[in-house]
């Protein structure tokens, strides 16, 4: 495993793409040795410490291939527009279901949520005991997105700050395998400033079906409302992101209101294209001048959660549910809480060329 830094001020990112049909995608050393531990984790190999691991692990991801399926069945469907460079995903936490099911061919993502980002460690060295806690936590957060399609903070929490899982790492990983990916190398990740240090960490991937090698970054940021101004290493981060795409759900409306305007404005600046539910940027953001607007399912209101921010009144969402009737097929958003009466909806918005 390598560190990196990104210093402000002097900041360089190297993305090395294979582009030559052919040429052969080396893993690191490192993840040779580590793929029948990343298969443990996924539940693909059997391991001696847990025999309801890789069952529990079936049952949860059979669930989540038929969502995964069902929304790529609906993207063909409505002929929705993608994006193949880089897709954003602000308060995902280790959401990687949703995001590559929308998302699935771009060369890179960068994510950020609250949970600790944790790092390669080996698993040989781990007590029994301690293996046994990492293959529950990942099958804890498997079965709880299964169940409703998105992260509660609490739940996340509760599992990733067990020392012996050391963070949202190994997660990431179990759910990569399970999505398919190859895992060729990690690299720590750090961003720091005179106003602060966010940690993280870049997985490079491979996938066998596209023939095409991606990266996914994940970043532990906590918005306190400061952030999103020249000189604080944030700033000069995502704008080096270049065009982007965002997705972002269940996002507890943290973007709405104006407390994190700033930094919520910075990711908005060179967007091009917004997949959400409700609970993320309000479309007031979007006038008709300049976005296309559509909505596809249900929506009925949004939802005062506990410890949430209070969520804006958005006429604009009502008026576009009535334009299109159609129930979404699969679950997503908190639209979910309203019961079985498929109250959700995925909200496009488009910039205008």
């Amino acid at each position: 495993m390598t560190k990196k830094l990104i210093f402000l001020n002097a900041f360089v990112y190297i993305i090395l793409l294979i582009s030559c049909s052919g040429m052969e995608i080396k893993p690191s050393a490192d993840s040779i040795r580590n793929r029948q531990t990343y298969d443990i984790w996924s539940g693909q190999t059997p391991s001696p410490l847990s025999q309801d691991h890789n069952t529990e692990m079936d049952i949860s991801w059979k669930i989540m291939r038929e969502t995964k399926e069902k929304i790529q069945n609906f993207r063909k469907e409505e002929t929705l527009v993608s994006n193949k460079n880089t897709i954003l995903y602000p308060f995902s936490g280790i959401d990687v279901l949703n995001l590559f099911s929308f998302f699935p061919e771009a060369n890179r993502y960068v994510l950020f949520g609250l949970e600790d980002p944790g790092y390669p460690f080996d698993w040989d060295s781990k007590s029994d005991s301690e293996k046994k806690i990492i293959l529950s936590g990942i099958r804890n957060l498997s079965s709880h997105l299964a169940g409703r399609n998105y992260f509660t903070y609490r739940k996340m929490k509760e599992e990733t700050k067990r020392p012996a899982l050391s963070g949202a790492y190994p997660v990431f990983v179990a759910f990569l395998r399970r999505l398919g990916k190859e895992i060729l190398d990690t690299k720590e990740e750090t961003i720091v400033s005179g106003t602060g240090t966010w940690k993280g960490f870049t997985i490079e991937i491979y996938d066998p079906s596209l023939k095409k090698k991606q990266t996914l970054t994940y970043w532990k940021i906590f918005l306190t409302g400061n952030e999103g101004v020249p000189g604080d290493g944030l700033y000069e981060y995502f704008r080096e992101l270049g065009k982007i795409a965002v997705f972002t759900k269940s996002a507890e409306y943290l973007f709405h209101g104006e407390k994190r305007a700033k930094f919520r404005d910075l990711l908005l600046e060179r967007t091009s294209l917004i997949v959400q539910d409700d609970s993320g940027f309000p479309l007031r953001l979007f006038p008709s001048s300049e976005w296309e607007k559509s909505l596809y399912g249900h929506y009925t209101k949004s939802w005062n959660l506990s410890g949430a921010v209070k969520p804006e009144e958005q006429r604009e969402i009502l008026e576009l549910s009535k334009a299109n009737p159609e129930p979404l097929s699969f679950p997503f958003g908190y639209g979910v809480l309203g019961g079985k009466d498929k109250k959700q909806s995925v909200l496009f918005v488009i910039r205008k060329k």
